[in-house]
């Protein structure tokens, strides 16, 4: 029988087969027993399929191509008998099976659909009610009708969106939402819907994100077993943009598929789906201004990171294509699962902060509030431009496939180009492009969904762990000429170690140990300095004498100078920026961040700070008076980005911004800078 830990096991495997078997099992959280148990579980399970079991060889494993194909191609067929689920998938489940349910329902009708006893049913019915209540739901129940969904129609569709997307995000969500639909007889009609998006797609010359198609494919399945059933009303404000967009005929056609007949505010809904699932749409309204709400955005994070983007019209190609569909998912209040959102804060947790900052003006756009979910892909989009400006040696040749959108390819590109400085990185592509692409242009592929090729396909995630960079470094290391990255395995180092010590918990001292060599061999995983660190007593000056404006950036500068932080060439290259662009680096109330790029004379990361009591006008022009002037010299585009974000956490707090200015004293200022540098711990 497969269960959660059993389906988690073997998803690993099949994506994973060259991890070790203690890499697996501190991916799992298993101890050696539970790690037993669960394999022989999943043994069980596949054997009664027919299939061959997985073999355990030394601390490795071997698993038949016939298991991968199975499992890949999504034909694993499993009983209710074989499925036990967690909590959490429960609850979604529950609410899915009301929500199309096609007769009274009672507690014994979840029993049977989840295998559980009277109790457990009862705990999760009563869990579900109280998430259904934060969604504007009431799961009610009486003796006639059973337990059944009260609330407004768009709150109830809002809800299963967000139960499909999470339960297609677990490894007994596909499983689960069939066993749904079964229960109820209904036909699973997934792969004609597929068929026809796809057509649509090619006739209104659209692109949907592959993750959002699958999910959108089963919403729409759903509408279907659901529809006619209540009447749906949408807010105005969305109706009469939704009425505006060309897609809005691509909606009405889909109507009549899906539902034989028209009906208005069904069309906006479905246009509303199909908008908030694309990449950029072409003549969307308003296309004009969102274009410069990109363009803001691009502005902002250049400003919060003290980042100039070089490949400017290339990021701007890709957030506008990105910010559509997130668009018409903030207006539309549009549900989004974003499974990295808690990987991203604890990985990315200071460019997260700034990049929320700098979704001001797509939040006064819309004039409503952005979710972390939504954030966490814009940092992720950001995040491969906000990179090491290390030149990379092309040597081997890859390519990547990664399905998931624009965001996640970006990401993956850029954390694969800084584990891999020796391979020449193609751009992503879809398995359809690939396809079309001569084998004899690359010599690797990564991928985040598992395909067959003649060259070595690694798998991987959009995100990874810093267990899983090292495993992926060992594998394509073994495979090409490329420097091994750590000198011992850490699966040795910890046997050792088990020989002469009792590890209380194997999974933190597993991943201390790999920070740790990782930190030895990698500049991008060293310390983060805080800016009590960055800015010392020797690097801060005051002066009463009257500055213009490339004086005051040459006297600010002067520390780092003499220190050997930056060159004089680098303070030459400050002031042309400022020449060249204009008054940038005006953060606004008085403050100016002097930089420029790193290879324009950086020689180390450094911060120095510099207070006029007369204020000096930035490029002769009064609007931008300038009292304090804090030359920043970053080495890469991330190190300093934890000092940034506690300086903009200064900034935007006038109490703090006010002490700081009215400090006489290098040491005051210290003392304020340790102190949120310990308030922050």
């Amino acid at each position: 029988m497969f269960d959660h830990k059993s389906l988690q096991l073997l998803t690993q495997m099949v994506n994973y087969p060259k991890l070790s078997i203690p890499e697996l099992r501190l991916q799992l959280n298993l101890s050696p027993r539970q790690f037993e148990y669960t394999l022989n579980k999943l043994n069980d399970g596949l054997v009664e399929l027919d299939l061959p079991k997985i073999e355990v060889i030394e601390m490795g494993f071997k698993i038949d191509e016939r298991v991968k194909r199975y499992w890949k191609n999504e034909e694993l067929s499993l009983s209710r008998k074989q499925l036990v689920f967690q909590e959490n998938e429960r609850l979604y489940l529950i609410y899915l099976y009301t929500y199309i349910r096609r007769e009274p329902i009672s507690t014994v009708h979840y029993q049977s659909l989840l295998q559980v006893s009277r109790n457990t049913a009862l705990a999760d019915v009563k869990k579900l009610r109280a998430l259904c209540q934060g969604e504007g739901i009431k799961l009610d129940y009486n003796r006639t009708d059973g337990f059944k969904l009260e609330g407004e129609e768009r709150h109830k569709r809002r809800f299963a969106s967000v139960c499909i997307g999470t339960l297609l995000q677990l490894p007994m969500g596909r499983p689960g939402i069939k066993q749904v639909m079964d229960s109820w007889k209904y036909e699973d009609a997934s792969t004609t819907i597929k068929q026809q998006l796809t057509d649509m797609a090619h006739e209104y010359q659209v692109v949907f994100v592959g993750n959002r198609l699958d999910q959108l494919i089963y919403e729409l399945l759903f509408l279907q077993f659901r529809y006619g059933r209540n009447a749906l009303f949408l807010p105005a404000k969305q109706t009469e943009l939704i009425q505006q967009q060309p897609l809005y005929l691509m909606g009405k056609k889909l109507s009549a598929y899906l539902f034989n007949e028209v009906h208005e505010m069904e069309i906006v809904y479905l246009t509303i789906q199909l908008l908030s699932a694309t990449q950029g749409v072409p003549h969307m309204h308003p296309s004009e201004e969102l274009s410069y709400v990109s363009d803001e955005i691009i502005g902002e994070v250049e400003r919060l990171t003290l980042v100039p983007f070089k490949e400017k019209p290339v990021l701007q190609s890709i957030l506008y294509k990105h910010l559509v569909p997130a668009y018409f998912r903030i207006m539309c209040e549009v549900p989004l699962s974003n499974p990295l959102i808690d990987t991203i804060k604890a990985e990315h947790g200071a460019l997260f902060k700034l990049v929320k900052q700098a979704l001001k003006p797509l939040s006064d756009f819309t004039g409503e509030w952005i979710s972390d979910e939504e954030v966490g892909y814009f940092t992720i989009l950001f995040g491969g431009h906000v990179r090491r400006l290390e030149p990379e040696p092309k040597v081997y040749r890859a390519t990547i496939v990664c399905p998931n959108g624009i965001s996640s390819s970006m990401m993956l590109r850029t954390q694969l180009c800084q584990l891999f400085p020796g391979v020449h990185f193609t751009e992503s592509h879809s398995v359809a492009e690939l396809k079309q692409i001569s084998p004899d242009s690359y010599d690797m592929i990564f991928s985040t969904i598992y395909l067959e090729s003649s060259k070595p396909v690694y798998l991987t995630r959009p995100l990874l762990t810093a267990l899983e960079e090292d495993y992926l470094q060992q594998a394509v290391a073994a495979d090409f000429e490329l420097p091994v990255p750590s000198a011992v395995p850490i699966d040795e180092l910890m046997a050792t170690i088990r020989k002469h010590a009792t590890i209380k918990n194997e999974k933190a001292l597993y991943t201390d140990l790999t920070n740790h060599l990782r930190q030895m061999r990698s500049i991008e995983r060293s310390h983060s300095p805080m800016l009590s660190e960055l800015l010392t007593v020797d690097k801060i000056q005051f002066t009463d004498a009257p500055l213009d404006w490339k004086e005051a950036i040459q006297l600010a500068a002067k520390p780092l100078e003499e220190q050997n932080y930056i060159t004089p060439d680098y303070t030459q290259a400050m002031i042309n920026r400022v020449l060249e662009i204009g008054a940038f680096i005006h953060v606004g109330k008085g403050i100016a961040i002097p930089h420029a790029r790193p290879e324009q004379g950086v020689q180390k990361l450094g911060m120095s700070l510099l207070r006029v009591k007369k204020p000096v006008l930035l490029l002769d022009q009064p609007e931008h008076a300038i009292d304090m002037f804090i030359c920043l010299a970053a080495i890469d585009n991330k190190l300093h980005l934890k000092a940034l974000t506690e300086l903009t956490s200064f900034l935007v707090n006038d109490d703090s911004l006010n002490r700081l200015k009215e400090a006489t004293t290098a040491d005051e200022i210290i003392a304020m800078m340790q102190k949120k540098g310990d308030d922050k711990k």
